[in-house]
């Protein structure tokens, strides 16, 4: 497997740094033996976004969350590639609906493959996630199937719109559902898988799903603002889709004399007013108040965070929840 770049958050535990060292590298190996088929050309398709790497956030909140517990590291590795194949084959769905060219800095697989391709990939790994949930028990199984619901909810709740709904509120009910539940899981199921606290295991997955909010309000600022060297996003590119996400929902609410809403309408598919659009969304004061919203679900985190026992763990999940406001600037 390609390198996987692991967020860079302060641990002073060495024995915590080792361990989560240990667990990424014994989830890769398991992404790439179960992602792997008799017929090379879908292994080929299933493994292209798996072998350009990435973050690998879900995970890394799996093995931290196992620290409140008995952690078995073949167990949560287990669970933690079970769940990122949920995710990868979110993406290569997404990306058909999204008619999207790139990903993770790679050509799409649907660009690259075709849509067929990409959606009977996603419907594989989405399969092998199900074998590997069967062999950690019930509840696992139960928690994941219960995630792909909410994550398919939330998708055909961004697809059909907001309607008469408040839209920033509806953004936020997407991002719960298509981000925030997974990332949730991942948390939940670490401290399950090694026996944590009940009450840790809720505060835990308190913790999980703000950050999973955060997460992805930092990417849409990233996408409008970001520095493109360091993030690996073609800013702008929500804007030429046609995407509005809170930075701009939150501007749009102040625009009285509606010019961004007229911005919005030109720069859709026209990379040369995305400029000009961006200035227009910062002077109404969008990504202000889209950075409050941001600062408040860390808050929020960090405050879950209260009912966990103190201890190299928990200072590194402190310290992720900081990673995250930091990639914005």
């Amino acid at each position: 497997m390609n390198k996987v770049n692991i967020p860079e958050i302060l641990i002073t535990d060495e024995k915590l740094k080792d361990f989560l060292v240990q667990g990424i590298k014994r989830t890769e190996e398991f992404l790439e033996i179960e992602s792997a088929s008799p017929y090379i050309p879908l292994t080929e398709i299933t493994q292209h976004l798996l072998l350009a790497g990435g973050k690998r956030i879900r995970p890394i909140l799996v093995f931290l969350s196992a620290q409140f517990g008995k952690p078995d590291i073949d167990r949560l590795a287990k669970v933690a590639a079970a769940i990122e194949f949920i995710h990868v084959a979110t993406l290569y769905h997404d990306d058909v609906m999204d008619e999207a060219l790139m990903r993770r800095g790679v050509e799409s697989v649907n660009a690259k493959f075709g849509n067929t391709n990409a959606i009977l990939a996603g419907d594989f790994l989405f399969s092998r996630a199900s074998a590997i949930a069967a062999e950690l028990g019930p509840h696992v199984v139960t928690t994941l199937a219960d995630t792909l619901s909410v994550l398919c909810e939330g998708q055909i709740r961004e697809a059909i719109g907001a309607g008469t709904t408040d839209p920033i509120k509806h953004y936020l009910e997407v991002l719960k559902q298509k981000t925030g539940s997974l990332i949730e899981s991942s948390a939940a199921l670490g401290a399950y898988l090694s026996g944590a606290d009940d009450v840790v295991a809720a505060a835990l997955s308190n913790y999980a799903q703000n950050i999973g909010l955060a997460f992805q309000i930092s990417d849409d600022i990233l996408d409008l603002k970001g520095n493109p060297a360091k993030s690996g996003k073609t800013i702008g590119k929500d804007l030429l889709e046609g995407i509005h996400t809170l930075p701009v929902l939150s501007a749009l609410s102040l625009d009285k004399e509606g010019v961004l809403k007229q911005l919005l309408t030109e720069v859709k598919g026209n990379p040369e007013n995305i400029g000009k659009t961006i200035a227009k969304v910062t002077e109404l004061g969008g990504f202000d108040v889209a950075g409050l919203h941001l600062e408040s679900l860390i808050d929020q985190a960090m405050t879950a965070l209260d009912s966990v026992p103190k201890g190299s763990a928990r200072d590194a999940l402190v310290q992720f929840a900081q990673w995250l406001t930091k990639r914005n600037n």
